[in-house]
């Protein structure tokens, strides 16, 4: 009961909202990578033939490999945000770790796009800029102060060995 009472400075507040932005943003990504590909035409072909056309197995892997990169984070963000609302400590960690798993979607997104990707992803650079300032922004002396605990002190007695 505690933690709901505690007053939200406003940065914590714009974290929360910046971090359901971010979940939501990496969600549309998946989404449209999801819906560019004709899934009609890889019903037709199953039923048809054995396999896949080399193009539609192509499409459907890169697909694949999207989702499964920025999927994870954008569900992490969600919880982080859930943390920053509820001013979990637990919150400022997922968030940190989101940036970190982002980045690092985008990375190898961006070091095998030649190899998986038909063309280069351009959504990236922008994805990529928008978690380093998260970083800084996490950073910040206000966001820092708002999860900082204080330790407890003893009483004088104690701490002279009386």
């Amino acid at each position: 009961m505690a933690k709901l009472t505690r007053t939200r400075s406003w940065p914590v507040r714009a974290t929360g909202l910046l971090l359901v932005l971010e979940a939501a943003g990496l969600g549309g990504i998946g989404a449209y990578n999801v819906y560019q590909v004709d899934w009609q035409q890889v019903q037709q072909q199953a039923e048809t033939t054995a396999s896949l056309s080399p193009e539609l197995v192509e499409a459907i892997q890169q697909t694949a490999a999207i989702v499964l990169l920025l999927g994870p984070p954008a569900v992490l963000a969600l919880l982080a945000a859930f943390g920053f609302l509820f001013m979990l400590r637990v919150g400022w960690l997922l968030a940190m770790i989101v940036q970190a798993l982002t980045l690092l979607a985008c990375l190898l997104l961006y070091a095998e796009w030649e190899d998986l990707l038909r063309q280069e992803p351009m959504f990236v650079y922008p994805v990529m800029l928008y978690c380093i300032l998260m970083v800084l922004y996490l950073n910040s002396s206000d966001i820092r102060a708002a999860f900082h605990v204080r330790e407890r002190r003893e009483p004088r007695e104690t701490a002279r060995g009386l």
